[in-house]
């Protein structure tokens, strides 16, 4: 079926039996007003492309969950916005919390139990670096652990500056996963 034929309110039908050029359609059409929609909350550009991209990726997997008789408009908007809160209430503190330890900053009070915590975490975090495929790997120490920019690490290894980004952005992900399990596992023993 050609994508000018196909009318919005088949869209999801079409995507929910594997349509790719529906799925495309939908892609394209509302891409722009989701990443607006997204970074309007957000403010961030990395993360709101995330967000869509994300959101994007979650409706090709599970397009046979779709909602056949649903506006197509309300349920993105919906979803992008359930993403965004999402990121906005895990994502923030994670992050902070990564930057924080892999910045290799020496805890305030050595004898206190949030240092023990740190420092089991720290634990994890460093095993779990490891174990990073070892292009992400060095991407990421080379960003989080040395601090250089995306454009620095991009002109040494001789790659594009999103590549850089992306690789950042996915060991960030692995590595939020890794620990939210950690700590999951740390608070319940």
């Amino acid at each position: 079926m050609q994508g000018d034929q196909i009318k919005e309110e088949h869209l999801f039908q079409l995507i929910k039996v594997g349509d790719h050029t529906a799925f495309a359609l939908l892609f394209h059409q509302y891409k722009e007003v989701l990443f607006r929609h997204a970074y309007q909350i957000l403010r961030d550009l990395d993360e709101t492309e995330d967000v869509v991209q994300e959101l994007f990726a979650e409706i090709w997997e599970k397009r046979a969950q779709l909602p056949e008789q649903a506006y197509v408009s309300s349920y993105l908007y919906r979803a992008t916005r359930n993403k965004v809160l999402n990121k906005l209430n895990r994502g923030k503190v994670i992050d902070k919390y990564l930057d924080h330890v892999t910045q290799n900053n020496p805890p305030f009070h050595e004898q206190t139990e949030s240092w023990i915590l740190e420092k089991e975490l720290r634990a994890i975090i460093d095993q779990e670096i490891t174990h990073l495929p070892e292009r992400m790997r060095h991407i990421f120490q080379l960003s989080r652990q040395e601090g250089l920019s995306h454009k620095e690490i991009a002109t040494l290894l001789n790659i594009s500056e999103g590549t850089s980004k992306l690789q950042v952005s996915n060991a960030l992900k692995i590595l939020k996963s890794k620990l939210l399990q950690a700590i999951v596992v740390l608070i319940a023993g």
